[in-house]
């Protein structure tokens, strides 16, 4: 029994809102390109760098706009805690600028002298506090620098006590951050200015600088993709033209066109966004996220409220991204399917005044169309703002309690700036990412639906063939063959037995229906056979391999073929370079040379898609003179001449006497003169050979010969 089938809408979806495996094969088709793709990466993480460098100019421009001890200052504080191992804050005491202590670790000298955070520091010069932040941020490692202390922590204390506190060696960080300041004095309006435009000025290039990496990693990417989605064309176009027949059978060609455009633009949109915001925005965040611990790390608090919230919206939005996508993709098919079929049966539209009914077919469809087009657009339109709603929410409470440690003094007003614009940045990527996760579901259903006709075994698959055959020498037999078109319930072919010896003429004859054409596409395996076998020269055909049998074989169908170009190029099909000498002969053999010659450009004349330019009758003259031109040991013609004038018919049967010396033809023909020119003619009935003979023969012992020839046969002498 044939396998079933199932349609596009029976198949179910693959399970689950994110699929590892079709991820992986999706960036599979851009790795062929890997050079090309990882210098956009490159460039992506570059700029992802420079970005975040740019927005840590933010902190040192507030520095120098919000704060009397400017970036200088700034700078020999981080120093001199750093040194000391200490944090201070700078804050108002008596009408003086003092050091408050906000952290001093357990096990450092600062808090075995005594010092406890809410501490307060000064000169005992009473020097600015500047200035005293200045020695201990410079003085020589091991160098004791007084200080007077009040320690809040410590009611004996009636008077300030008299610390010494001794800066240990400067590291990596604090000398870094000492030559980078080096250019920054921040003791007059004037400097102050003068150090603003520095700051601007370097932000500038810095921006220019990752604009220029950010134009060029998006270019390399897309070149990437684009090269494998080419790629991936060209692999679908080859495995569907090696798919078997009875594929074909059962997927519309419009399901085929769809994910040939639709479903492989899909699939493009996906790993360029996936490449180039998944890349770009999760390293964003991170750095930036690097930049907010390097300030205060207690930034992650706003990480982690948003990232629970946002992976459950992803889970469950992504889910039915996929699912709805891919229906509609479906649905783009059945859109193509109608107007393809409108379009190329328009003259019988206009026979029959059918514009209005087409109009409201496709009407519904485009309303089906709508319909899922409406559902992804709610999805797409809910991410966005109930994302931003959720880091609306973390920025705030996060905010508030920043403003918290600033109004408690535990934190400048230049940092909590810092942090809140740091906080705005950092939240528009996770942002973006929620753009890109939906855009990754739509590609994952395209994926889906390119990768299921991939995978499909090709013909002949199922069978090891390696034989390579010859021209045929002796017969070809089939027997006990039956065969039934997927699909169907009812078999084609009924344990058919026959012989065809080599250079014999033989002529098939039966009732529509009965199987004729079925039996001839078994010869090349346009189809496999259910039971029974076909021997070529004693050899079954499924053991050789499909290009040595399809070359012993050419077809003329009774559907005259004509591709769009020129007469050519039809004639020659699939031979370059066409020999033109046999193109000429075998168009004069099928009558065709005449009307080619009368063309405008004759043999190189552009007959237009499917050969519209051209009548029912030159149309499959042109065919015929393409199966004369392949020139193959067997010739099957598939009421070839069913469409032609009795004239060209004339002129044809003439030819195909002189193409049938020394080959093997087999012909299903209704014409008494194509009948009566074969040596045997086979009838046959309900997908069984009934009778065999000459004319003569089954026209006195076969009664159903006998009613076909009455009822078809002689109106075509009358």
């Amino acid at each position: 029994m044939p396998s079933q089938r199932p349609t596009p809408d029976e198949r179910p979806a693959p399970a689950g809102p994110f699929q590892t495996r079709m991820f992986l094969r999706m960036l599979g088709l851009v790795w062929m390109f890997r050079t090309t793709l990882l210098a956009g990466l490159a460039a992506t993480v570059v700029f992802a760098g420079l970005h975040t460098l740019g927005i840590g100019w933010a902190f040192p421009v507030f520095k120098v706009l919000l704060e009397p001890e400017g970036l200088r200052g700034w700078v020999d504080r981080s120093a001199a805690g750093r040194r000391l191992d200490l944090e201070f804050a700078a804050t108002t005491e008596r009408s003086q600028i003092r050091l408050r202590v906000v952290r001093v670790p357990s096990d450092g000298a600062p808090y075995a002298f005594g010092l406890r955070p809410f501490d307060l520091i000064w000169d005992p010069d009473e020097r600015p506090a500047a200035e005293l932040l200045h020695d201990l941020a410079h003085a020589p490692p091991g160098a004791g620098v007084g200080v007077l202390a009040e320690l809040a922590n410590d009611d004996s204390a009636a008077e300030p006590r008299t610390l010494v506190l001794t800066p240990a060696e400067s590291d990596f960080v604090t000398r870094l951050l000492q030559r980078t300041a080096g250019f920054a004095v921040a003791d007059t309006p004037q400097a102050k200015l003068r150090t603003l435009v520095y700051l601007l000025v370097g932000l500038v290039l810095t921006v220019l600088i990752a604009n220029v990496f950010s134009y060029f990693g998006k270019i390399l990417v897309a070149k990437a993709v684009l090269r494998a989605m080419m790629n991936l064309r060209g692999r679908l176009y080859a495995h569907t033209l090696r798919l078997p027949m009875s594929y074909f059978a059962g997927e519309p060609a419009s399901q085929l066109v769809t994910r040939f455009v639709q479903d492989i633009q899909e699939v493009q949109r996906g790993l360029t966004t996936l490449l180039g915001r998944f890349v770009r925005e999760p390293l964003r965040a991170l750095f930036t996220l690097g930049l907010a611990f390097a300030l205060d790390w207690r930034i992650t608090l706003g990480v982690v409220i948003v990232a629970p919230f946002a992976a459950v919206v992803f889970m469950v939005v992504g889910r039915r991204v996929k699912r709805v996508n891919r229906k509609l993709l479906q649905t783009y098919g059945v859109m193509v399917g109608a107007l393809t079929n409108t379009l190329q049966n328009l003259r019988m539209v206009k026979a029959y005044t059918a514009e209005e009914h087409e109009r409201v077919r496709l009407a519904a469809v485009d309303r089906a169309m709508l319909r899922r087009q409406m559902k992804l657009v709610k999805l797409e339109a809910f991410v966005g703002p109930t994302m931003e709603t959720i880091a609306l929410l973390a920025g705030s409470l996060v905010t508030v309690w920043l403003a918290s440690r600033v109004l408690n003094q535990e934190l400048s007003v230049a940092k909590f700036v810092t942090l809140g614009f740091i906080l705005a940045v950092l939240f528009d990527p996770i942002r973006k990412l929620s753009d890109v996760f939906v855009r990754v579901q739509r590609a994952t259903a395209g994926a889906e639906r390119v990768f299921e006709l991939l995978d499909l075994p090709l013909e002949g698959s199922h069978y090891e063939a390696s034989l390579k055959l010859a021209p045929l020498r002796e017969t070809i037999k089939l027997e006990n063959v039956s065969f039934t078109y997927p699909g169907s319930e009812t078999p084609a072919l009924r344990d058919v037995n026959l012989t065809i010896r080599q250079g014999e003429t033989v002529a098939i004859v039966g009732p529509n229906g009965s199987g004729k054409t079925t039996l001839v596409s078994l010869l090349p395996r346009l189809y496999e056979i259910d039971a029974g076998r076909i021997l070529y020269d004693g050899v079954d055909i499924r053991d050789a391999t499909l290009e040595s049998l399809r070359a012993q074989i050419g077809l003329v169908s009774q559907e005259a073929i004509v591709f769009g170009g020129t007469p050519i190029e039809n004639i020659a099909y699939g031979e370059q370079p066409p020999d033109l000498e046999r193109v000429r002969d075998a168009a004069r053999r099928a009558s065709a040379d005449e009307f080619i010659r009368a063309l405008p450009g004759q043999y190189e004349a552009v007959l237009g898609e499917r050969g519209t330019t051209l009548s029912g009758g030159q149309r499959q003259r042109l065919a015929i003179a393409r199966g004369i031109y392949r020139d193959a040991p067997i010739l099957i013609f598939d009421e070839a001449t069913s469409n032609i004038d009795s004239e060209s018919e004339h002129q044809i049967q003439a030819a195909l006497r002189a193409v049938a010396e020394g080959r093997t033809m087999i012909i299903i023909a209704h014409r008494l003169s194509t009948i009566q020119f074969a040596d045997r003619v086979i009838v046959m009935d309900a997908g069984r050979i009934v009778d065999s003979g000459t004319h003569a023969e089954l026209f006195e012992r076969c009664p159903l010969y006998h009613g076909l020839y009455e009822k078809q046969l002689v109106r075509q002498l009358t």
